[in-house]
């Protein structure tokens, strides 16, 4: 016979084991899709700390995935000119997964890439390009620099700098590179509106900035004269920078490079550089990440976007401006 204690106790057991039925299921059960964060994938043209460009890109991302409730890895080859190393990490992601929604991806040589980049489209991942573009149809959408317009400023720059017989010196990184490619243009279209000066020669350092030291110190150590030098992104700079410094400022050169970092902010306090052109990293990784994120939802994206460039020199590297530019991490 169940007296009304027994009763009550038995009802706070049922109770208590229908919430633990309850919680459990709802607590352990599978979460639906709709709670798992996108996961994209970033793959730079390299994975080297010291190179700054890419640093302020990849803190443009982290705060864009903060922003926007996604999950990102950034991945790169050793250096800048490692084609096969880009590829690599591309077959890896495509072949054995566990594959993003999303990838963003500073190609390298796209034409060597075209069949990675083709497999990862069929693989039913998107695709947007950075720092430069592909194949029309394959990339949702491509942030990068105007990289002829920014390579006519550095031009346009190092002529005003220069006699109207000048001889110029170009130091570019990679032969392979569309983004590079596309800058020496501009640099080249600049100079050829000032038919006295002539440009000697494109060297290339192959990513690595000791080489590009070596390139200028060999170039200023010459019998023949070398009145500018242009050179095309962070690593070409800060070599020859290095050089010009070691030699001892011989022959006043005129030094105009790419990139902020801050290396290359104390080379041009110190006049071993004259001026550089400035990219917009930090927005560039943001806007990146931004765009993968309405393409995803389906949202309509521009076909490319161009982040723009400014040239800094010595005079007016510290106006509010320009300092966001040199020091990004705040900026968006």
């Amino acid at each position: 016979m169940f007296t009304r204690k027994k009763v009550l106790l038995i009802g706070l057991l049922l109770a208590g084991s229908l919430f633990i039925i309850v919680f459990g299921f709802f607590h352990f059960a599978p979460k639906k899709a709709s709670d798992v964060k996108p996961k994209i994938m970033i793959v730079t043209k390299t994975s080297d700390p010291n190179v700054e460009f890419w640093q302020a890109l990849a803190a443009g991302t982290k705060v864009a995935a903060k922003e926007f409730g996604v999950d990102i890895e950034i991945v790169g080859p050793r250096t800048e000119s490692d084609v096969e190393g880009q590829i690599n990490l591309l077959n890896t992601i495509a072949n054995y997964g566990p594959l993003p929604d999303a990838i963003i991806l500073a190609p390298i040589d796209y034409e060597e890439m075209m069949p990675t980049i083709e497999k990862i489209k069929k693989a039913g991942i998107e695709l947007v390009t950075i720092d430069s573009s592909v194949k029309s149809g394959l990339s949702s959408s491509a942030i990068y620099t105007d990289n002829i317009a920014a390579g006519d400023k550095a031009g346009t720059e190092a002529a005003a700098l220069l006699s109207s017989s000048s001889r110029v010196a170009i130091i570019n990184s990679d032969k392979e590179s569309l983004s590079l490619y596309e800058r020496e243009s501009g640099v080249r279209q600049a100079l050829a509106r000032f038919p006295g000066i002539r440009i000697l020669d494109t060297y290339f350092c192959h990513g690595e900035e000791e080489k590009a030291y070596e390139i200028t110190k060999n170039l200023l150590s010459g019998h023949d004269p070398v009145d500018g030098i242009i050179t095309l992104n962070e690593t070409t700079t800060q070599g020859a920078a290095r050089a010009v410094k070691d030699l001892g400022f011989q022959r006043g050169v005129k030094l105009v490079g790419f990139d902020s970092s801050i290396q290359g902010i104390s080379q041009l306090e110190e006049g071993e550089l004259q001026a550089i052109v400035v990219q917009k990293p930090f927005n560039m990784g943001y806007l990146a990440v931004k765009t993968s994120v309405k393409v995803l939802n389906k949202m309509k994206v521009d076909s490319h976007i161009d982040t723009g460039s400014e040239v800094i020199t010595q005079a007016n590297m510290y106006t509010d401006e320009n300092e966001k530019l040199l020091f990004p991490f705040g900026e968006r």
